[in-house]
């Protein structure tokens, strides 16, 4: 059968067939239904499904005591049960259904159940008819087996049955015997196997430490030397004690024994002595784990060596973790040198670092940041992987050293009575822990905060990579401080000494090194952040430039890498929602007064170098970082309209817009948020910052305004004083100076200029314009010598309809002016007139007048169609303040009211 593969043992065999043994006492009652392996795989376990729900139904993973009753089959089948455990999700006409099925499926089998009888009725007859016959003969008959003389036809079977019996117990008697036999020989093996322990001893320690099997060894070996000491008499199968009596042993077998015992002792004592050395050898590996070392001591301390292993362990780890820190820290460093040296070998310009800068905020931008190619990347990695080589290597061998330290001062290995090993020890590890510090303290250039809280911002130190952005730097100091905390933690949680206060201290000093660093990169950053401007229209907010928002992304992650940095927390600051949670000692910022007036003074000084960015910007010439940018025209909105950025003007006017959304929106925004997170006052900064912002925008605009306004004001000036017109002589007029149509059309050239560019600065413009327009034009009338009435009435109508033009941007200064324009006309025509011409034929004049400038005014609505109030002139907050409501009045009621005034003016003349 084995040949065959069919050898089965006898487990398997008792398991395939639910027995206990092979000899049963009694029947017993199997659960057929249970899955063996032998039906496995015959789908015992599934049937067709009789309502047709399922194509097949499984009981095999049911519990015993249900699978019956859900069994269509079992004589205990419950429908309800079988209906609440295959199918309990069936619905209602799920349930009708299979009821149909199951009736179709009953009258199936009923009519192929009479189909067969009918076919085979003759049969079942005879059959029946045989089975009679043939029990009536086998009882009635004389020699039929089921008489009682021949108790029913078990007699013949029972004298067989004896037969056997005693045929049986001739041939295994003597097996019987003999197996008594080996059952006495193997007790005596026995009693000799007691001396087989004490004579294999020597090998069987050789090859317990060989598989480092050192407890085993030390085991055997005290089992061994107990029994040689005590109980010598167990290792042999004779008695070895004193004579007494009838004593068969001759004094010469006991010296033999002797020899014996001490030829196989000394054998054991060299291989424990092999033993020793290894495990000393074993406590000098660094790289073995505490509690392998821990075990080690244990084993040493019971063989009773003549070093103690827990001062050679000690001083053995204490040596290696002053050397791995050494070397790991020298190794790391050099590894930064090379990295900062190929770092300085790049040369990188001021717009090499903007194109940076403007790449890590484009990550920043996008919630999943790289820095990995930033510059300065590889040296960060570097300095980033000599804090944590060197914090790694201290927390694997300083905790094992601490432990064994403390278990020793706890009496756990009680035999080690190493003297003033324990206080050595303690001043070891302390000595690792401020070896840890002072390296790391000195890489970093650390100073206490103390010291330089009192001082102005440090200059950045030698350590950090040249030419590295803020967020670059912020990104990877948060990595070092992360790494710095945990290790602090970890080692201050051992108790050491004062070495917790000692951590503490350190990690405090390195968050407030670590803040004055970003503090300089963040301000040096800003100080380049204007080349990231590209003078692309924000389309959300027209005339301004999507620049304004790179400039909050940039403040905004920065303060937040401030407070990560100063406090060590990883919420985000910047959250609404985690800071309205935040009250009474929750809001505590966790960064200290001196690093919050650091991160103050570097995030207003960077928004000074922002301001001071904008004025550069507008008045250098257009310089894109992307060398690829072939075009200065940038759209504006919706309209697909472009501005030419290589126009001062234009550069001029987007940054006075970029100024005011700045000083109006960006800046209180971002300093509201600041105030919030650190908890900090800045309303003094915001009004110096808006004082400073004020000021550039005047130095701006004014120079706009210059430019515009003396080829204007030239036209004008012209015109009046130098245009040939003889104001004392001139007839009456018929129409408005061709001067004044040219000037005019200059300020619809300033209006859709601005308007293109900077729609909210058109009002300010054109009042700002027409306040210099009027200022001229009050001085140059003052230098006509006199009016004649040609001369009056055509000078009305020129500012009239002037005024009338530019009515919705006149301010009450460009009000005052005219109103004082009227004046001195007035004064000089009745100066000139002399007293003869009455008041009606000055109104009849007038009347004239009136006609000529409603004329004019419909001559020119197209051309001046720009100026009317709501045709596109809509005003902002700049330019609403300088319009006053007499702007707005009729124009017809404006020589009525300058011919009163020179009608009255010369009635009392």
């Amino acid at each position: 059968m084995a040949h065959l593969g069919l050898h089965v043992d006898e487990a398997t065999l008792l398991k395939e067939y639910r027995l206990e043994s092979l000899d049963p006492s009694s029947f017993q009652d199997i659960d057929h239904a249970e899955d063996s392996p032998a039906t496995a795989g015959l789908g015992v376990n599934e049937e067709p499904d009789p309502l047709g729900l399922h194509q097949r139904i499984t009981t095999r993973n049911l519990p015993k005591d249900i699978r019956p009753h859900v069994t269509v089959s079992s004589k205990t089948f419950d429908p309800k049960l079988f209906l609440s455990t295959i199918h309990p999700d069936a619905t209602f006409a799920d349930l009708t259904h299979g009821l149909n099925q199951l009736k179709d499926n009953i009258e199936q089998r009923s009519q192929a159940l009479k189909v067969l009888v009918e076919d085979n009725f003759d049969r079942f007859v005879a059959v029946k008819a045989t089975t009679d016959g043939v029990y009536r003969e086998m009882k009635e008959s004389d020699g039929g087996p089921l008489q009682r003389e021949s108790e029913y036809g078990v007699k013949d079977l029972k004298s067989i049955l004896a037969q056997a019996s005693a045929r049986a117990d001739q041939v295994f008697t003597p097996v019987l015997e003999n197996n008594l036999k080996a059952m006495k020989l193997r007790s005596t093996l026995g009693v000799f196997e007691k001396s087989k322990f004490f004579f294999n001893l020597p090998g069987s320690l050789a090859e317990s430490v060989d598989a480092k099997r050192y407890d085993a060894a030390l085991r055997d070996y005290n089992k061994g030397k107990y029994l040689l000491e005590n109980r010598p008499g167990q290792l042999l199968a004779f008695n070895t004690g004193p004579a007494s009596g009838d004593n068969n042993i001759t004094e010469k077998q006991r010296q033999q024994q002797q020899r014996l015992f001490k030829k196989v002792w000394d054998a054991v004592e060299a291989v424990m002595k092999d033993m020793e050395r290894k495990l000393f050898a074993s406590l000098r590996e660094p790289k073995r784990s505490v509690d392998e070392q821990e075990k080690t001591i244990e084993v040493l301390l019971e063989l009773s060596p003549r070093e103690d292993p827990v001062a050679v362990f000690l001083e053995s780890q204490h040596k290696h973790i002053h050397t791995l820190m050494r070397s790991s820290y020298q190794s790391a460093e050099t590894k930064v040198g090379n990295a900062r040296t190929m770092n300085d070998l790049l040369p990188r310009t001021d717009k090499d670092r903007a194109r940076d800068i403007q790449s890590c905020l484009r990550q920043i931008g996008r919630g999943d940041p790289n820095f990995e190619r930033s510059f300065g990347a590889p040296a960060w990695r570097a300095i980033h992987h000599l804090v944590r080589m060197v914090s790694e290597n201290l927390l694997q061998t300083l905790p094992s050293f601490w432990r064994v330290c403390k278990n020793q001062s706890e009496g756990k290995f009680s035999k080690s009575v190493s003297p003033g090993i324990q206080s050595r020890a303690r001043s070891w590890a302390s000595e690792s822990i401020d070896s840890y510090i002072s390296l790391l303290s000195a890489f970093f250039t650390l100073t206490d905060v103390s010291i330089l809280g009192r001082q102005p911002l440090s200059p950045l130190p030698a350590w950090v990579p040249a030419n590295s952005s803020s967020m670059t730097a912020a990104h990877y100091m948060h990595l070092i401080l992360q790494d710095l905390a945990e290790t602090a933690n970890t080692l201050s949680a051992l108790g050491i000494g004062g070495t917790p206060e000692a951590l503490k201290t350190f990690v405090i000093n390195a968050r407030f090194s670590f803040t004055e660093v970003l503090c300089n990169l963040w301000q040096g950053d800003a100080k380049l952040f204007y080349m990231l401007e590209d003078w692309t229209i924000n389309p959300d907010e027209q005339s301004t430039t999507l620049f304004l928002k790179d400039l909050s992304s940039f403040h905004r992650s920065n303060a937040r890498a401030a407070y990560h940095i100063a406090s060590g927390r990883t919420r985000d600051p910047f959250d609404s929602s985690s800071r309205s949670r935040s009250t009474g000692a929750d809001r505590d910022t966790g960064v200290s007064t001196e690093a919050t007036s650091r991160i103050k003074a570097a995030f207003l000084d960077s928004i000074y170098a922002f301001l001071d960015g904008i004025v550069h910007l507008a008045f250098s010439e257009y310089d894109p970082l992307d060398p690829t940018t072939s075009t200065s025209h940038k759209v504006v909105g919706n309209s697909r309209l472009t501005v030419d950025v290589q126009e001062l003007d234009t550069r001029i006017l987007l940054s006075v817009t970029n100024l005011s959304h700045l000083s109006r929106i960006a800046i209180p925004t971002m300093a509201k948020q600041f105030q919030e997170v650190y908890h900090c006052k800045m309303s003094e900064d915001l009004a110096t910052i808006e004082e400073v912002a004020s000021q550039l925008d005047k130095i701006l605009f004014h120079d706009f305004l210059k430019r515009r306004s003396e080829a204007l004001n030239d036209v004008f000036r012209t015109g009046i004083l130098h245009g040939g017109i003889d104001w004392a002589r001139l007839p009456r007029p018929s129409e408005v100076h061709p001067f004044i149509y040219e000037a005019l059309l200059a300020l619809v050239q300033v209006h859709a200029q601005v308007q293109s560019v900077a729609k909210a600065l058109v009002s300010r413009t054109i009042s700002s314009l027409l306040e210099g327009l009027t200022e001229v034009i009050l001085q140059s009338f003052k230098e006509v010598p006199r009016f004649g009435m040609g001369g009056m009435l055509q000078a009305t109508l020129e500012i009239e309809f002037v005024h009338q033009t530019l009515s919705a941007f006149v301010s009450s200064k460009a009000e005052e002016n005219l109103k004082a324009t009227y004046d001195v006309i007035s004064t000089k025509y009745q100066q000139g007139r002399g007293g003869k011409e009455d008041g009606a034929e000055l109104q009849r004049e007038l009347e004239g007048v009136k006609k000529t400038l409603l004329a004019s005014r419909k001559m020119t609505a197209l051309e001046f169609l720009c100026f009317r109030k709501g045709s596109g002139s809509s005003s902002s907050s700049s330019g609403s303040k300088h319009r006053k409501d007499s702007g707005s009045k009729s124009g017809e009621a404006r020589p009525a009211s300058s011919a009163s005034a020179t009608t009255s003016s010369s009635s009392r003349r």
